[in-house]
């Protein structure tokens, strides 16, 4: 009976210091959840050590030192050419701004070279020929790479989006025919979509929520993510929304054109496919073919050769 007894006190004794670990950390997730909900719109958040950790410091840091060397380097280097904002929020990053890019590729153009310097000064290789040429070519490299990991990541959602765009107005559709209203079922729709859509849906929501009419909010989206179909798909809401008809047939007659236009897509790319098989055949796969076809032939003359010598 004394052991149950203790063991019981021992659950007890977990149960409560759970309890008052959860009183204490909730309220501090949910603040720090409001807070990058608000960072979401562009406002700068509350710069409070209590509520940000020494890794978010750290971050804050970095972003700040970022966005300082860059508009220098804007300010004093006009010719060089920093990202488009578009290009940017394509990318899914909504707060970074075009000068905070350009300070990350002016720390990646020292950072990477500096970090290849040491490599090789700890390895005592001399400094001369190859190495050199490696540390200038890191130097290009570390001043291109934010630029292009950040356009490969734009290009790659804005087809993501393409692609996804007919699912997401079959399902408005049915959701709209069932009886809600589309700026209901747009709500209903983005609780559940994942990928680069469902992540641009549920921002154009929370604006709503701020105050924004449907119409402005998905003006908003089309400025992040300029597509063709988002602005078909955006055009045709609006001229719904204010004529007041109803908006299904639309809807689905906008869903078989952007599967229309996909295919075409499609074709011209599989079209172009042949050209661009071409150079990789070229100089790729016709040397080596040619190696092994004609390496035998060429080895047997070689032998002959030698023994008619």
């Amino acid at each position: 009976m004394v052991y149950l007894m203790f063991a019981l006190g021992i659950v007890l004794v977990g149960v409560s210091g759970r309890l008052v670990a959860r009183a204490v950390v909730v309220p501090r997730m949910q603040i720090k959840a409001h807070l990058r909900e608000i960072s979401d719109y562009g406002f700068d958040s509350i710069d409070d050590g209590i509520l940000l950790s020494p890794t978010e410091r750290f971050k804050q840091s970095v972003r700040e030192l970022a966005t300082k060397l860059g508009r220098s380097m804007m300010s004093s280097v006009p010719m060089l050419p920093a990202l488009e904002k578009t290009e940017i929020t394509a990318a899914g990053y909504y707060v970074i701004s075009p000068e905070q890019v350009h300070g990350y590729r002016l720390m990646a153009a020292f950072g990477l070279p500096l970090g290849l310097f040491l490599l090789l000064a700890a390895s005592a290789t001399p400094m001369t020929g190859l190495p050199l040429l490696l540390l200038l070519t890191s130097i290009a490299a570390g001043w291109q790479m934010p630029a292009f990991m950040i356009r490969k990541r734009g290009t790659k959602r804005i087809d993501e989006i393409e692609r996804a765009l007919p699912e997401l107005i079959d399902i408005l559709i049915a959701t709209i025919e069932a009886g809600l209203g589309f700026s209901a079922a747009l709500s209903l729709v983005s609780q559940r979509m994942v990928g680069a859509l469902g992540d641009e849906l549920r921002l154009t929501m929370k604006q709503q929520s701020l105050g924004m009419t449907i119409q402005q909010a998905l003006d908003g989206m089309i400025e992040r993510v300029d597509t063709p179909s988002a602005r078909a798909f955006v055009r045709t809401a609006g001229r719904g929304e204010t004529l007041g008809v109803s908006i299904g047939p639309v809807l689905r007659e906008l869903s078989s054109d952007q599967r229309r236009r996909r295919r075409q897509a499609a074709r011209e790319k599989m079209q172009k496919a042949p050209i661009k098989m071409l150079f990789p055949m070229m100089f790729l796969i016709m040397p080596a073919l040619m190696i092994v076809l004609m390496y035998p032939a060429a080895y047997s003359v070689a032998q002959n050769f030698n023994g008619i010598g």
